[in-house]
C-alpha cells in the first residue's frame, strides 16, 4: 500500500520539493504529455510519479484539470497487484459494501485492471494491476 497524493497543477513542483526535503529517489515520472492523446501544455501536469523515501514509497499526480480535487480527495491509497482478478475482487468488495464508484475498474494503457472506489468511510482507493 502506498499513499497517493493528488494536486491541482502543483504535482511536478511537489516532486521536486520532496526530492529536496526528503532526498527522495524518483522511481517513475510521467507527465500528461506521455498520454497517447496529449495536447500542448500537458507537459506541465504530472500524470504519475513514484518516489522512494527511505524504505517507503509515495505516489503523486495532478488531477484532471476538468475535475479539480476537493478537500478530502487529495490523498488516496494505491493498491497494486499482479493479478487482474484479485484487483477486481478487492475493488468490487468495497463498491458493493456501501462504496461509491469513482472510476469503473477497466483496462487502461498502463494496467489491465485499474479503477477508483471510495469506501463507506470516505477513503478513496486506487486499484491497479501491473502490466506484463
Amino acid at each position: 500500500m502506498n499513499p497517493y497524493f493528488m494536486f491541482n497543477g502543483q504535482g511536478i513542483e511537489a516532486v521536486r520539493f520532496y526530492e529536496d526535503v526528503f532526498g527522495a529517489e524518483v522511481i517513475e515520472f510521467k507527465t500528461y504529455a506521455d498520454l497517447p492523446e496529449s495536447q500542448t501544455g500537458d507537459e506541465s501536469l504530472l500524470l504519475h510519479a513514484n518516489l522512494k523515501i527511505g524504505n517507503n514509497e509515495i505516489m503523486l499526480s495532478d488531477t484532471d484539470p476538468d475535475h479539480p480535487i476537493e478537500a478530502g480527495t487529495h490523498i488516496s491509497v494505491a493498491i497494486v497487484t499482479d493479478n487482474a482478478d484479485e484487483t477486481s475482487d478487492m475493488y468490487r468488495k468495497i463498491r458493493d459494501n456501501d462504496g461509491e464508484e469513482v472510476m469503473p475498474i477497466q483496462e487502461t494503457f498502463f494496467s489491465p485492471a485499474y479503477g477508483k472506489v471510495k469506501d463507506k468511510y470516505g477513503i478513496e482507493w486506487q486499484f491497479s494491476t501491473t502490466k506484463e
